[in-house]
């Protein structure tokens, strides 16, 4: 009897063994112990951007997660409300308030699935999320975690969709002080050790921003920033920032780009936020681009192969006082790619979430509190802005 014991135990043990390698090979070894990854069979997610500030009486976490497609097969991801929290070192939750806290990924809901988020075997594509807080007197942490979760979405005919995998993700690790972890623009190489059925092992991809500074890669198109500056308006107590914008198409077809109306914010390295206008008022920041808003969408802005053209968008910090125009900015916003239909329509077929970071004001001694060259759209906020009571 002793004998057959231990024959079984030994078997017991070597299955307990494969079962645990298999374990371990389907999650890979893409994140390699990092606190800012997270790897599932399907996918791998790296944190690429963490963030603070303040935004009136809330503070703000705002967090870019850059997902990798690790199949062999297109990868349609989504995410699940309600389940984004932050919480610092001193038990406070930061939550994402509403949809508009998710830009560059869908929000799974009841009534309909957006599958825009469609990643191409070994494609990465990046998410934003931000979540606030309103605090009373309790006191801030200065370091965080933040989980949240991502489902898939299977398609099962051309305009039919199931629920798949829901994923928990979690991040560590992060600091008051801004923290970038990958590199802002581009694509990444594929995970090294991906599952299968998964791509083989292939050679990273070419960086599509050629190692150019300001810009950043969003698969059929890369936005490059040519200027930014700054100028007080309201007879001092707003700050304006202008970010001039060149998008250009990398593809063989032509392509129609939209700003995404609510998406454009920026941080500067005091801490403070910058939005594109009021809640409750419509987006009227960009110029040269058109914009989608709720079930419109603007196809002006068409791109030949290879070409080139550029956008403005206008940011604001309201009620400033007298503090000082910051000097470097964490600056995002999401656009999208347009399709037009057979009906004479326009969808959204995609939404890009873009972001840059240590962005410095533009030019040759350039002073951020002296006014900027004149810009029509800038002029129209400043006279908007000035003729408001505070």
């Amino acid at each position: 009897m002793p004998t057959i014991h231990s024959g079984r135990a030994a078997m017991f043990a070597a299955c307990l063994t494969a079962v645990v390698a298999t374990t371990a090979a389907s999650q890979g070894t893409a994140c390699a112990n990092k606190s800012s990854c997270a790897e599932v069979s399907s996918f791998v997610a790296n944190v690429t951007d963490f963030r603070t500030s303040v935004s009136g009486r809330y503070r703000v976490v705002t967090t870019t997660i850059r997902f990798q497609n690790k199949l062999d097969r297109p990868l349609i991801l989504g995410y699940v409300p309600r389940s984004g929290i932050a919480t610092d070192d001193r038990g406070n939750r930061y939550q994402i308030g509403s949809d508009a806290g998710v830009r560059g990924i869908g929000v799974i809901s009841s009534g309909a699935l957006d599958v825009k988020f469609i990643l191409q075997p070994g494609e990465s594509s990046d998410a934003r999320f931000e979540f606030g807080w309103q605090p009373g007197q309790e006191i801030f942490g200065t370091s965080y975690e933040v989980e949240l979760a991502i489902r898939e979405i299977n398609p099962v005919s051309s305009s039919q969709y199931t629920l798949g995998k829901e994923h928990a993700l979690r991040f560590t690790g992060f600091g008051t002080q801004p923290t970038t972890v990958a590199s802002s623009g581009g694509a990444v190489a594929p995970a090294s050790t991906p599952p299968a059925p998964v791509m083989p092992a292939a050679a990273p991809m070419a960086d599509p921003c050629a190692g150019a500074p300001r810009c950043y890669g969003a698969g059929p198109f890369v936005a490059q920033v040519s200027n930014l500056n700054g100028t007080s308006v309201g007879n001092t107590r707003h700050h304006l920032i202008r970010v001039s914008m060149r998008l250009s198409n990398l593809t063989a077809q032509p392509i129609i780009l939209a700003y995404h109306a609510g998406s454009s914010s920026a941080i500067d390295n005091y801490g403070n936020r910058y939005t594109w206008g009021r809640p409750g008022t419509h987006d009227v920041s960009a110029s040269g681009i058109g914009i989608v808003e709720g079930n419109k969408a603007d196809p002006q802005f068409i791109l030949r192969p290879g070409e080139s053209r550029d956008a403005t968008f206008s940011i604001v910090r309201y009620n400033a006082g007298g503090n000082p125009i910051g000097t470097g900015y964490s600056y995002d916003l999401v656009i999208d790619q347009l399709e037009p239909l057979p009906s004479g329509q326009i969808r959204s077929l995609r939404s890009y979430s873009v972001g840059f970071h240590d962005l410095g004001l533009s030019g040759s001694g350039v002073n951020a509190n002296q006014p900027v060259q004149p810009n029509v759209l800038i002029e129209a906020l400043k006279k908007k802005l000035s003729g408001k009571p505070k």
